[in-house]
């Protein structure tokens, strides 16, 4: 199992996999983790976490199941992202089972603290689950792809966007690049792509005009919006049927001198961490304290969302990742039957659960069926103004779903034929 970048969510999400792995799954079972890191002293750090945290289950033949491989990775170079592909690939893994794609940069520069103060006072649960006080920062670009002595072809690569190569770009070429291994799962047990979202990602946060995010003070979330049409628009879309086929085609410049059968096509799923205190925001350590208290009294309030701890909003991410696909198929079909947004959601005492989430323009399920009776009773755990999606909501947002497809593969084919001519000058 592949797991992005282990700090914050991502080390929480280790954590818990460990748990939950040896809590649910037969003892005859084992668990490579392959967990990414941007340096070799953070994969050191990570590692020790991570082995400290297995430490605490006693026994020795339950610990022996869990083994780590730790890689190193910067998701803002494509070249970097295609060096770790092919390492995996040339390495004697059968198969990953699942990705695990929480890496990623929220690109802000500060808080409007008087908005702050005010939504906090007046309405907490909404202001800490949908924040409107976060100040973006606007046009942030990835450093060059290829070095300057490269000739002609350095004077020809277009921008990158920093947060859509972090948080979007960068994941989608990795999977790209390890279809060998993601489809060489077995049939009854096919692979799984796992989408980290956000529930702060609403329908005006994406514009088409600036796919990548460059003229927005709102990226990330931008970025979030964007992994939720590329997994709910995924399955059973005739729209997007060809652009998901072609994307889940091997690269012929990717082969090795280790093939892998491709006895099955990977499930793509999306999933969120409710609201948690994470470094991906950063914050002077007070301020952190209070914003951690805010989260809490979210919590006491009736808030479904403020999970607090990376460890808890990690649930939804585990649980996806280790669920058979036939049980997943059942807990679908449940509400109708659909791909859902899968979020982590907690009580007043803080106890842990799984729960479907509503997507703008395409519900719970894709169904266009009211839904306002559900758990959350129509509007504790939804977007104050929050509408039910209609059939034609989810047929326009399947129509956008396929546009971000469309570009998606277009700017893939156009970066791979750059960097195959790249490494022919080398």
């Amino acid at each position: 199992m592949l797991i992005h970048r282990l700090s914050g969510l991502g080390l929480g999400i280790g954590c818990r996999l460990i748990d939950d792995f040896l809590a649910t799954q037969p003892a005859s079972e084992s668990l490579t983790i392959i967990f990414t890191t941007r340096s070799s002293r953070k994969s050191d750090e990570t590692l020790a976490t991570l082995e400290a945290h297995l430490a605490r289950h006693k026994l020795n033949e339950v610990r022996q199941r869990i083994h780590f491989q730790p890689e190193n990775v910067e998701l803002t170079s494509l070249l970097s992202v295609r060096a770790l592909a092919r390492r995996l690939l040339a390495s004697d893994l059968p198969y990953i089972d699942a990705v695990i794609l929480n890496a990623g940069i929220g690109g802000w520069i500060g808080l409007d603290w008087p908005l702050a103060i005010w939504t906090f006072v007046t309405s907490i649960r909404q202001s800490t689950t949908w924040p409107k006080f976060k100040l973006g920062a606007v046009g942030l670009v990835a450093k060059p792809q290829f070095p300057a002595d490269v000739g002609a072809l350095s004077c020809e690569q277009p921008l990158l966007g920093e947060l859509f190569c972090a948080n979007v770009f960068g994941h989608y070429m990795l999977l790209h690049w390890l279809m060998p291994l993601l489809r060489a799962c077995r049939p009854e047990s096919p692979g799984k792509i796992i989408w980290m979202s956000s529930i702060e990602a609403v329908a005006r946060h994406y514009n088409p005009a600036d796919h990548q995010g460059l003229e927005t003070d709102a990226a990330y979330e931008h970025t979030k919006r964007m992994t939720d049409y590329l997994a709910l628009t995924s399955r059973n879309q005739p729209a997007t049927a060809r652009l998901v086929e072609e994307f889940c085609t091997p690269s012929r410049d990717m082969e090795t001198h280790n093939p892998r059968p491709l006895t099955s096509t990977p499930a793509i799923g999306v999933v969120h961490p409710g609201i948690c205190t994470t470094t991906i925001i950063s914050l002077y350590w007070i301020v952190h304290q209070a914003y951690r208290l805010a989260i809490y009294m979210a919590r006491w309030c009736g808030s479904p969302w403020a999970n607090v701890t990376s460890y808890i909003g990690s649930l939804s991410a585990v649980w996806l990742a280790l669920i058979s696909a036939q049980d997943l198929e059942a807990e679908e079909a449940k509400e109708g039957g659909g791909p859902c947004k899968w979020g982590t959601a907690v009580d007043r005492r803080g106890r842990a659960s799984v729960r479907r989430t509503d997507v703008e323009g395409w519900g719970i399920n894709g169904t266009g069926e009211p839904f306002g009776d559900k758990w959350w009773g129509g509007t504790v755990g939804r977007k104050s103004g929050s509408k039910d999606a209609t059939k034609e909501d989810v047929q326009q947002f399947v129509a956008e779903g396929a546009e971000v497809w469309r570009k998606m593969e277009a700017l893939r084919k156009d970066w791979e034929a750059r960097i195959r001519e790249y490494e022919t000058q080398r």
